[in-house]
């Protein structure tokens, strides 16, 4: 599937309203808040278990270094180690309480809600190199539409 087609799919199936976007730069962790994840900032590969292709969230260093002067500090890279968690489960729990709200892990999917509620806007939060979705869930998305 094209890079567009995945794009066009993820919008169109999405329930989030706008986005958290993370990323470490010079040993930082940042956060930026976009209406729509630029295509590219994305990219499509190959997923693993059978899932058919990933869109992928992938920030090169050049989008790092244009996307931080209107980023959060959210604290050092360093904060990220996981544990229990994964390096995203812990970004998403450090932005929920950085705007004041109790994180639990959760299994619900991007085509229901986003991952944080703030000031009535769903918002899908997503530290660099998270995948956003995979051609398995479109076909089966399209399949229940």
């Amino acid at each position: 599937m094209t890079k567009t087609t995945m794009i066009k799919n993820y919008r169109r199936y999405s329930a989030a309203d706008s986005y958290i976007v993370g990323f470490t730069f010079e040993k930082m962790l940042y956060f930026v808040e976009m209406d729509e994840i630029a295509p590219r900032f994305l990219n499509v590969e190959e997923a693993s278990r059978n899932q058919g292709e990933n869109l992928r969230l992938r920030l090169k260093k050049n989008h790092k270094e244009s996307l931080v002067k209107k980023a959060v500090c959210l604290g050092t890279a360093d904060d990220l180690v996981a544990d229990k968690y994964n390096k995203g489960e812990i970004f998403e729990k450090m932005v929920t309480e950085f705007f004041g709200q109790v994180w639990e892990k959760d299994t619900i999917p991007f085509w229901v809600q986003g991952d944080i509620n703030l000031n009535g806007k769903e918002v899908q939060i997503k530290l660099d190199s998270a995948t956003l979705m995979n051609t398995k869930q479109i076909k089966k998305l399209q399949k229940n539409a």
